[in-house]
This record gives C-alpha cells, sequence and structure tokens, in this order.
C-alpha cells in the first residue's frame, strides 16, 4: 500500500476541484487547507444499517440521525469538501465477520488506505483471522473491544499481542479505563509494535482540576513508551456539549495536554465520524484542529493529518 504518486495527484486533483467550485460543495462551506498534501482522517465509523446485525453498536432511535448506511461515499461527501481525502476505517462491530466486510470495501475504495479490525485474543479464530485479514495490504491492526470484558494484565493475552508484531500490525486501544502500568507492560515486551491510544488517550473536557490532573499524570506514563501514540480524536464527543462548540479555543484544555505529554510526531488526528455528526459538522473540526495547529508551536497540520498517521499505522 502507498500513498505515492498515484494518491498524491488524486488528492491534487481534488483540491483543484474544490478551488475551481469557489468554496461550495457537497457539505456547504468548503474549507480548502493551506498545503498540498493528502490529508487522512484516522477515525472514522462505516457501516451499512441494511445488513441484519451488523450496526448493534448504534441505538437506532437515539442516534436515528447516523442510522443509515454510511460508506465510502457518504465519507467522501463530508470529507472532500473539509480537505479531507482520506480515512482509515475502525471497525466497532463485535461480529467477526464484518471484519472481512469491511476489508471487502476497504480494498475496493482508493479513498479508504488502512482499516483496523475488531478482533478478541481469546477468540479461538484469533490467529486464523489476523492471517485471513492480513491477506489485505491495507490491514493494519486491532483494536481492543470485547463482547466480554478482557483483562489485559493477563499474561495470556500478552502472549497473544505477540502475534501483532510477528505481523508488524499496530494494537489500538481506548484509554479510559486503561491501566498506564499494563500498557507499559505491554509496550515494553513489544518495542517493534506500535500502540495506538484512542480519543485523548480517556480524556475530555474537564472542569475539576483533580480529575485534570490525574489524566495528565496518565498521559505521562502512556507517553513515556516511544512505541506509543495518540489519536486526537472525537473531540466533538468528549466537548461535553451538545451541540459542540465551534470556538477553537474551547478545545485547547483537551488538546495541549496530550500534545505536551507526546509531543509532535505522535499525535494523530481522528473525527469519529459518524458519531461526531451527533453533535457538529464535519467542516468545523477541522477547521479547529487547523486553527489550533496555526497556534501550537512546533505542531504542523501536516504531522496531525499525515505524516504521524502513516508512521503511526506504518503506512507506506
Amino acid at each position: 500500500m502507498n500513498i505515492g504518486i498515484t494518491r498524491e495527484l488524486i488528492w491534487l486533483t481534488v483540491y483543484v476541484l474544490i478551488s475551481i467550485c469557489g468554496g461550495k460543495g457537497l457539505a456547504g462551506t468548503i474549507h480548502k487547507p493551506d498545503t498540498l498534501y493528502p490529508r487522512i482522517d484516522a477515525h472514522i465509523h462505516l457501516y451499512d444499517t441494511r445488513r441484519q446485525g451488523s450496526a448493534l453498536f448504534l441505538d437506532s432511535v437515539r442516534q436515528a440521525k447516523i442510522y443509515s448506511p454510511h460508506l465510502a461515499k457518504e465519507f467522501a461527501a463530508v470529507g472532500v469538501p473539509a480537505g479531507v481525502g482520506f480515512a482509515v476505517v475502525i471497525e466497532a462491530s463485535q461480529r467477526r465477520e464484518d471484519n472481512f466486510w469491511l476489508m471487502d470495501l476497504v480494498d475496493h475504495a482508493d479513498g479508504l488506505i488502512a482499516f483496523i479490525a475488531n478482533l478478541d485474543p481469546r477468540d479461538p479464530w484469533y490467529i486464523k483471522d489476523l492471517d485471513s485479514l492480513t491477506k489485505s495490504s491495507k490491514f493494519r491492526g486491532i483494536r481492543i473491544r470485547p463482547l466480554k470484558p478482557l483483562n489485559l494484565s493477563d499474561p495470556q493475552i500478552i502472549d497473544k499481542f505477540g502475534e501483532l508484531e510477528k505481523r508488524g500490525l499496530v494494537l489500538e486501544l481506548g484509554g479510559s479505563d486503561l491501566d498506564p502500568e499494563v500498557l507499559k507492560t505491554i509496550a515494553w515486551r513489544y518495542p517493534n509494535m506500535h500502540i495506538i491510544l484512542d480519543h485523548l488517550a480517556g480524556g475530555r473536557f474537564y472542569s475539576d482540576k483533580k480529575q485534570l490532573d490525574k489524566w495528565k499524570g496518565r498521559l505521562a506514563v502512556f507517553a513515556s513508551e516511544p512505541n506509543v501514540y495518540c489519536k486526537v480524536s472525537a473531540l466533538f464527543d468528549l466537548s461535553g456539549e451538545q451541540p459542540a462548540p465551534l470556538n477553537t479555543n474551547y478545545y485547547n484544555p483537551m488538546i495541549d495536554p496530550v500534545v505536551d505529554a507526546f509531543g509532535p510526531e505522535r499525535v494523530l488526528f481522528g473525527s469519529n465520524w459518524t458519531l461526531s455528526e451527533l453533535f457538529g459538522p464535519y467542516s468545523g473540526m477541522i477547521r479547529i484542529v487547523d486553527d489550533y495547529c496555526k497556534r501550537r508551536e512546533h505542531l504542523s497540520p501536516e504531522q496531525l493529518f499525515y505524516k504521524n498517521i502513516k508512521m503511526a499505522y506504518k503506512i507506506k
């Protein structure tokens, strides 16, 4: 898999078309990026609600706004006008078979450059599934999100992560309930395996200083291992407001601690689309992140949207 000359040309074509359109597109006002590099969203979800049982992670009533098929073309409709032409897809379904459905979908969509499966290391099919999914060059690893709680400190589970390192795959984790010392153990055991923490590593907007300081302490431990990365993702979802504020400064207390801990080389952008649609417009989130980078010393949009994502997921 190579986001090389072909994808660069695709992106340049998209950018030119955006410019020609004069700022109007599928999603209204366009937010045009300042630089000509392929922008990637490192955290989106795709699903087809017409497939029975494949979208059980959604509530058809409470989340009715997004309870409809959301596939590659739906992402392009919001992403391209906002200047984001590519994405990494994270499987949210907990059914084994949906990982293979996603593989087929991603393999046939040029704008979808990678996918992360949702596999349980305790499953007897775990190794076989890894081998089957690895047949796709766009398969980059797994996220741990099982139906039954998983004890990450279990030595047998930690042993199973070695199968990821053997295959050059990444391990993706949520940070809210993650024991920092357990993460350090896994990261130290497999120094060549990249570990990516989702959604500010369990952070959110904190009005309580004790909670904020506790989160910052966890971030420091997470970031102490050089093979651990963190997503600046789900900002709208974690804002504590609905609709989410569109004022960039509102998000500084959410983003600053992550960048301070991990540095500009180990942070990557993710939207958490489609769930982000429940809180605000995709283009608004991109504008907020771009504005943040303008004020943040040594952090460029190219790092957050492109270079760091390629590095973290080992995308060539």
